[in-house]
């Protein structure tokens, strides 16, 4: 396999992103306690009008675009420490994106006027808000550049490791993780046909890079996956 391009960041933005999502958590303390979400829970809809910002402090949501024709794609993935609808609030403008939970999620819904007020008042949260935004806009961007620059069998792999890297906390000891999305909705966000990344699984299964059990996507702890720095 061709060696995998790297667009590296600052050494320090992990830590940086952590503290940031530290921070906030902290500040959204007096919006109340969060909330569990199943799988499927609609957060909302393309066109709505943005009236609330979502932190996800665990579990997955997939943002999805739908054209004129009802065709939707799965645009990107939020993990935890996002800030579910951000933009739309802080221009004023409608949602362009539908958001939806891809797995159990918690999350704490802020009301726009609230949050707004609270970036005014708190230059801390303030700092880590933009921290975020910064990070899902670098996030974008390294999308576009797997894209252009990845096969379709190394990015399944980032995607796969990507996946790992923010699963439960619970489950960080276990041999083995599950991805929580279908079969189908990552060939989506990969760009490839289904028929093709069954093949590409043929391939990582062969390898013993991952197995699938009961239609699960099961993934060793140790295993060796390509990986995109972000």
């Amino acid at each position: 396999m061709p060696p995998t391009p790297n667009l590296s960041s600052n050494a320090s933005a992990p830590a940086a992103a952590e503290q940031s999502v530290v921070n906030l958590i902290e500040a959204l303390r007096v919006c109340g306690g969060s909330c569990s979400y199943p799988s499927g829970a609609g957060l909302f809809h393309q066109g709505d009008r943005a009236s609330e910002v979502f932190f996800l402090e665990a579990g997955l949501v997939k943002l999805v675009c739908s054209g004129e024709n009802g065709r939707e794609l799965i645009a990107d993935i939020r993990f935890a420490g996002s800030l579910i609808g951000l933009s739309a609030v802080i221009r004023k403008q409608p949602h362009p994106i539908t958001a939806t939970t891809a797995s159990n999620c918690r999350l704490r819904r802020i009301p726009e006027d609230q949050f707004l007020a609270l970036l005014l008042e708190d230059a801390e949260l303030n700092s880590s808000v933009h921290q975020i935004l910064s990070g899902e806009i670098i996030s974008q961007a390294v999308r576009i550049g797997e894209i252009a620059c990845l096969t379709a069998r190394q990015r399944l792999e980032n995607f796969i490791w990507r996946i790992t890297q923010h699963g439960d906390p619970s489950q960080q000891n276990r041999s083995q993780l599950q991805l929580p999305l279908r079969q189908w909705e990552v060939a989506q966000f990969l760009g490839i046909t289904p028929g093709y990344l069954c093949r590409l699984l043929d391939e990582l299964e062969a390898e013993e890079i991952i197995h699938r059990k009961n239609g699960w996507i099961v993934v060793p702890r140790h295993t060796n996956l390509c990986r995109w720095a972000t």
